[in-house]
């Protein structure tokens, strides 16, 4: 795991005022993407950053692109500066963005992270890729 006061993959950090989708519960939409994001916080000893997870709601893929990976899990005045990333080797698969307490995520770049065939059948707005 890394961290980054200001950076962001790909060097923009989505902050446009998308319009929000129906908030639901982050373990009913991406359950492959939560099982990995708790197991990894916990592995990298940031046990109260893997209890969060659970609590993460879909606000909506970011607009500013039809291939941004960008995913909000909070709203956008939520959002702080502060990015940190999970990787595999030297690829990161997921960059999270932490919320203005440090206490959670206000959204997550999917880099190289497979969201499997579940999550396109429940939001047919998914970027290609993500």
């Amino acid at each position: 795991m890394s961290d980054s006061a200001s950076a962001s993959p790909a060097g923009r950090v989505p902050d446009g005022p998308a319009a929000p989708l129906p908030a639901r519960p982050g373990p009913d939409v991406r359950p492959a993407l939560v099982s990995f994001l708790t197991s990894e916080l916990t592995a990298e000893d940031e046990p109260a950053l893997a209890r969060s997870v659970a609590r993460l709601r879909f606000h909506g893929w970011c607009t500013c692109s039809r291939t941004c990976s960008y995913l909000r899990t909070a709203p956008a005045d939520r959002a702080g500066n502060c990015w940190i990333h999970l990787e595999d080797g030297d690829a990161p698969l997921v960059w999270l963005r932490l919320d203005l307490d440090h206490t959670s995520f206000a959204g997550m770049e999917i880099c190289a992270f497979d969201l499997g065939p579940a999550a396109a059948a429940r939001d047919p707005r998914r970027p290609a890729g993500a």
